[in-house]
């Protein structure tokens, strides 16, 4: 399944559910003057759940009520009751690197299934459906299910940071006939990452270096320590030794393999050697590669174009175990006149730390 790895990434934080809110009184005009309308008769309550909820709507419910409980035991068998043998180790992954503080509970009697139908997804025949969830101020979240070979498969928000996964819900969404909440009562991806920016920022405020704000430069070195979904626990040693840019980055770059792509109009190599020490690596080896590292522009945009260079020597690529040393070069396409670049290691993640480029 192509989107497998995508959707364990949509796995979303479950909320607590209370009833939903009816419609307000609006203000109209009426022979000139200005009159409130009577409220609305009927209150709708957008958590009301379907009747007669099929098998698969059933699993999802069960699924929820299991998966997202601070009993390890019941999410592993959570997983394989109702999680596509497909998915099922990367759930048993998921499941057994959260920290119970960060596991969120549902009630899956508050819980509400909202519509299904058939649908086609991939070359896959199966069951979308739309679910919500309410938290304790009111907001609702909508969450999309996919059920095929009688297994649940993908789970899609519009909340989760990765705009793929995003526009996915969306496709799928409007794909189902139920009325969208109203805005007020709608959780939205902008207001959950502009509490997330806001926390970002007061926390960077108190960080001395390694932050967008305060990148690293040449020669400052720094200590990470965090967990992956992959390596589990891991602790590296990072600085940056040197960055070459322009004609000279590109005379290595050729040196290195004739057929590697020239850069583009208005576009240069930078290639920046990194010195990095494996303290601890959990699951190794630890895989040190050239797609963890993004070049951000001044201007806040990050270079999204597949750039691959071989033949650079020395080569920052290696797959290290505990105590493993490498100094090597990585590799970004920037433009010309972007004056101050920016390397992120570890981009969106618990390890992210920035290098100026310039």
């Amino acid at each position: 399944m192509k989107k497998a790895l995508a959707f364990l990434m949509s796995v979303v934080a479950a909320a607590v559910i209370i009833t939903g809110c009816g419609e307000e009184a609006t203000v109209e005009r009426v022979d000139g003057e200005t009159q409130a309308s009577e409220p609305s008769a009927t209150e709708v309550n957008w958590m009301e759940e379907k009747s007669n909820l099929t098998d698969q709507e059933q699993m999802i419910k069960s699924f929820v009520g299991q998966f997202y409980t601070t009993d390890a035991d019941a999410r592993d068998k959570a997983i394989e009751d109702y999680i596509h043998p497909d998915v099922q180790p990367l759930f048993h992954l998921i499941s057994g690197f959260t920290e119970e503080s960060e596991i969120t509970t549902v009630d899956a009697n508050q819980f509400a299934i909202i519509e299904s139908m058939e649908h086609e997804e991939d070359g896959e025949v199966g069951i979308l459906t739309l679910a919500r969830l309410q938290d304790e101020s009111g907001e609702i979240e909508e969450l999309v299910f996919f059920v095929y070979e009688e297994k649940l498969g993908w789970i899609f928000s519009p909340l989760v940071e990765d705009e793929d996964m995003r526009e996915s819900y969306h496709e799928l969404r409007v794909l189902l006939s139920a009325d969208t909440p109203p805005e007020e009562l709608l959780a939205t991806f902008e207001e959950v990452n502009n509490e997330e920016d806001e926390k970002g920022s007061s926390e960077e405020d108190t960080n001395e270096v390694g932050t967008r704000n305060n990148p690293l430069t040449i020669g400052e070195r720094v200590s990470l320590e965090y967990r992956d979904l992959f390596y589990g626990n891991v602790q590296l040693e990072m600085e940056m030794l040197e960055v070459i840019s322009g004609e000279e980055a590109w005379e290595l770059v050729q040196k290195g393999n004739p057929f590697n792509d020239e850069p583009g109009d208005n576009q240069e190599y930078v290639l920046a050697k990194f010195y990095v020490k494996v303290h601890e690596v959990e699951e190794e080896p630890f895989d040190l590669n050239h797609a963890q590292f993004d070049a951000v522009s001044a201007a806040g945009n990050s270079y999204d174009d597949f750039v691959s260079v071989s033949g650079l020597e020395p080569d920052l690529w290696n797959e290290m175990y505990t105590g493993a040393e490498r100094e090597g070069y990585t590799y970004f396409l920037v433009d010309k006149d972007d004056e101050d670049p920016l390397a992120a290691f570890m981009r969106r993640s618990d390890a992210e730390v920035w290098f100026k480029l310039r």
